[in-house]
């Protein structure tokens, strides 16, 4: 949710079916036995995310959206980078508007992001956590 405590998705399912242009090919490894965490493999990147799907989790290749939520936005001038900082994601890359608050930063891997604060076109982008994972 926003600060304001507005909700940001209806559910998992609608979320994903309003983004869904912007989903992406990751690998799915096997999910720790409980765990809502996955382990995702995207663009080079081994990342943890927080599963919206309905459980099980599939093994594999799957169709996803990344998804997270700014809590700090800066402008970016530098080479993309993705890093993760305690329980969270820093990532900075090319940010494109998609309307409502919600971007796309097309690198150094697809996520969408949503965020009260206006992206400039370059962002660094601090994360609040958990990163979250849609599948189909």
């Amino acid at each position: 949710m926003s600060q304001e405590g507005t909700a940001l998705e209806e559910s998992p399912e609608t979320f994903f079916a309003r983004f869904q242009a912007h989903a992406v090919e990751v690998h799915l490894f096997p999910e720790p036995w409980g765990s809502p965490l996955l382990e995702v493999g995207v663009g080079g990147f081994i990342l943890y995310a927080f599963d919206r799907g309905a459980p099980p989790a599939p093994t594999g290749r799957v169709r996803a959206l990344l998804h997270g939520v700014a809590r700090e936005v800066k402008p970016w001038e530098g080479e993309a980078f993705l890093e993760l900082m305690g329980p969270a994601y820093r990532i900075g890359g090319k940010a494109r508007p998609l309307g409502e608050g919600f971007y796309l930063l097309e690198e150094p891997i697809p996520l969408l992001l949503y965020s009260e604060t206006p992206l400039p076109s370059r962002a660094q982008v601090h994360l609040w956590p958990p990163l979250m994972l849609f599948r189909e």
